[in-house]
């Protein structure tokens, strides 16, 4: 078995001088308990009001306050990179219309080479229609928007003489360099639409799952494995990681991946107290899930 676990990127503990210390104690632990992934997730400004559907709840409201802090995964990338020598390292998910994809790009190509190919690039089109809007992208149209980035970052990732024409984005005549260390660097994307499903099918070497039900889940893999065929690929070369979004706490999620270890699913992302305001609390956590997991 594989586990993945979100670093403590928001609440208490990544705020203020100690926050540095939180990312490091963690980050360490993870990798020496035999944790196979870090996963950051991305919010740039959380408004004060939203009217959006949060769609990893049954409530739809987005469970953190506005003003809770909420480290920016990117920057945090390159530190972990740093600090750790084995684990892998991803976003879980960033949101592509949050940023110029030719800046993206280059970030994710440097950070690979810091972290000697250990990057994973986990992309998503974003629910949150008014921290999109506020940062310039369309709403409506960021399915189109985040499928023509994808394709500018490998593109750019790629290609000695990088060259693009689309709607959203054109150049030609210039280098990116250097290019990341991985080749492909990949790609795991977010969603449970069917669009999502094409998405992963065209662009993604993984899926970032936070499926609400089995039955969800299962419905969405035989989407998965039709675009896949469609697409001449082996539905098994895409990696799929699964973070029950119905399984809040470590009891819960046990119960739930021995569900999907039923069904012959081996890499899970676990849930980790990170709102705690006790950095130790939280390493007794990540000490007592590796034990029960058998890390």
């Amino acid at each position: 078995m594989k586990v993945g676990v979100s670093l403590p990127m928001t609440g208490p503990l990544a705020t203020g001088p100690g926050a540095l210390d939180t990312i490091l104690a963690f980050a360490q632990r993870a990798e020496a308990l035999g944790v196979d992934s870090l996963w950051l997730p991305d919010h740039i400004v959380i408004p004060t009001e939203i009217q959006s559907r949060y769609p990893y709840n049954k409530s739809g409201k987005f469970p953190l306050p506005a003003e809770m802090a909420f480290l920016e995964p990117l920057t945090v990338m390159g530190y972990l990179a740093g600090i750790t020598q084995r684990v892998r390292i991803g976003t879980a998910v960033l949101v592509l219309p949050h940023r110029n994809p030719i800046v993206v790009a280059k970030m994710f190509a440097t950070l690979d080479v810091l972290s000697r190919g250990r990057m994973i690039v986990g992309a998503g089109i974003g629910w949150m229609e008014e921290e999109i809007s506020l940062l310039g992208a369309p709403f409506k149209r960021r399915g189109a928007l985040s499928d023509e980035y994808l394709r500018i970052m490998r593109e750019l990732w790629t290609n000695p003489d990088p060259q693009f024409e689309g709607e959203f984005c054109r150049f030609s005549g210039i280098k990116c360099e250097p290019k990341p260390v991985q080749n492909p660097l990949p790609v795991w994307i977010g969603g449970h639409s069917a669009r999502a499903m094409r998405r992963i099918a065209e662009f993604g070497d993984g899926w970032v799952a936070v499926p609400k039900s089995v039955a969800g889940f299962q419905e969405m893999v035989e989407i998965l494995k039709m675009e896949t065929e469609k697409a001449g690929r082996d539905f098994a070369s895409v990696e799929i990681m699964i973070g029950p979004g119905y399984a809040p706490t470590m009891d819960s999620f046990f119960d739930q991946i021995k569900k999907y270890q039923d069904l012959g699913y081996d890499f899970f992302m676990a849930p980790v107290p990170y709102w705690s305001k006790d950095r130790e609390h939280v390493l007794d956590v990540l000490e007592d899930f590796a034990q029960k997991i058998g890390l």
